[in-house]
């Protein structure tokens, strides 16, 4: 019987002369690599939701200290600019030399920018450490992504991404609203010395409870110390045209929202005279649906393919702009901006998965390093082009262009994304299994360090 593969429609691989059954038997992880993706999500939360309590903050502070628009995006930019020269690097050191060290790394970094802020009485420090910050956490979604490479396989990776990202949402949900009511409430000290204190115990819970997965490439050193070292072209994945095109999709839904991002802070407070903690609020509710929609809807683009749920996501984060440019109410725009959190909830987990489906398993979390930097290039293009936008247009203008962008990302992932990004289905480590819920023995991972 021949065994040629052919593709299906969807991607998938089929086998000439076989029946293939319509639906795909469920899997289940082992329970210690949903222990380690569970612990890694609950690290994250808590510090994310010590990030999230800050960002209310930023603009008051720096209005007390005589500061706007343009100090807000210099500190946006230069956050974005240090991800954007080292996530590379970081991610090939967690290719290497393991994931754990580049957590824990972030995490301690979290701590000191934190505390750093309650001492800092100008805007220049602010910048500063607002770049330290970014450098020192560069490596943190690499390694994220490369703990899901190596212990997830393709057909469950967007629904784990989605649960595991779904922490970066949790902190939005708490940590604006509550950062937004200590600083009514205490100034601007409590929030960033609560941030420093969420950040702290992140570390300890992943120091304590979060082992070293077994990467591929690592074991590939240790059996060949050799391995590992061609040229950065070599390793990235094929087909280019497509890791091209999922880098320029990632740096234009980073670049639209970080182009309106100092402005809408201001036009909130200025123009529709929300306090801080209606602020808090909404950037909450965006947070929320972020965190419910990846913890629900990330397994669909597995589903149905990442492409429909990349292009509806996109469509759904639009809303946000003509939102801003037509609704002044409270309430309606918390509305439009779950909406927008929603949206956001379908891209991230399919476009994530996208990137593990093409790279091969020992660069995952270098090609994760690469999409970082990508989206570090729009986090940096989007203060420094609104810096200078703003001086001539009004907000509702600003507002405008970042539609417009995201619409033109909306027509390439339609005219360029095919369904699955890969069309073999296998896990990217072979030492992580899946098992049949039928019953049968789940096969535990080996851990390092664990």
């Amino acid at each position: 019987m021949s065994t040629q593969q052919l593709l299906r429609v969807t991607g998938e691989l089929v086998k000439v002369g076989e029946v293939q059954p319509e639906i795909e038997p469920r899997e289940s992880l082992p329970s210690k690599t949903r222990r380690i993706l569970f612990l890694l999500a609950a690290s994250i939360a808590l510090m994310m939701t010590g990030y999230g309590i800050v960002l209310p903050v930023f603009a008051k502070r720096l209005g007390e200290l005589g500061s706007g628009v343009v100090a807000l995006g210099l500190m946006s930019m230069g956050f974005a600019f240090a991800q954007l020269l080292l996530s590379p690097f970081m991610g090939s050191f967690a290719d290497r030399f393991g994931r754990k060290p580049l957590i824990l790394i972030a995490l301690a970094g979290e701590v000191v920018a934190n505390s750093t802020f309650v001492l800092a009485h100008s805007t220049s420090l602010y910048i500063a450490v607002r770049v330290f910050q970014g450098a020192i956490s560069a490596g943190l979604l690499p390694a994220v992504m490369g703990v899901v490479a190596d212990t997830v396989p393709e057909r469950q990776r967007a629904r784990w991404m989605g649960i595991v990202m779904g922490s970066y949402g949790a902190g939005f949900i708490f940590g604006p609203t509550l950062g937004g009511f200590l600083f009514d409430r205490w100034g601007f000290a409590a929030p960033f010395g609560v941030s420093a204190a969420l950040a702290l115990v992140a570390l300890i819970l992943a120091f304590v409870m979060v082992p070293e997965t077994l990467s591929a490439s690592v074991h590939a050193q240790k059996q060949n110390p050799g391995a590992g070292r061609r040229g950065l072209f070599a390793t990235l994945p094929r087909p280019m045209y497509l890791f091209a095109t999922l880098l320029l999709l990632d740096f234009i839904a980073t670049f639209g929202f970080a182009f309106i991002e100092p402005q809408m802070m201001f036009y909130m407070y200025n123009q529709l005279f929300l306090s801080p903690t209606q602020l808090g609020i909404i950037v909450g509710g965006y947070g929320l649906a972020m965190l419910v929609g990846q913890a629900s809807l990330g397994q669909l683009s597995d589903r149905y393919g990442r492409k429909p749920l990349i292009v509806l996501g996109m469509l759904l984060s639009f809303v946000l702009y003509p939102g801003l440019i037509f609704i002044h109410q409270f309430g309606l725009i918390f509305v439009v901006a779950a909406v927008a959190g929603t949206g956001g909830a379908l891209v991230t987990p399919a476009l994530s998965a996208a990137y593990l489906d093409i790279a091969e398993a020992e660069h995952s979390s270098q090609v994760m390093g690469i999409r970082g930097s990508s989206a570090a290039l729009g986090a940096v293009m989007g203060p420094m082009l609104v810096a200078v936008v703003s001086l001539w247009t009004t907000p509702q203008g600003i507002f405008a262009i970042s539609g417009g962008v995201t619409l033109v990302a909306v027509f390439l992932a339609l005219l360029v994304l095919k369904g699955r990004a890969r069309s073999e289905v296998r896990p990217a480590n072979e030492g992580f299994k899946t098992a049949p819920l039928d019953g049968g023995d789940l096969q535990e991972p080996e851990l390092v360090n664990g």
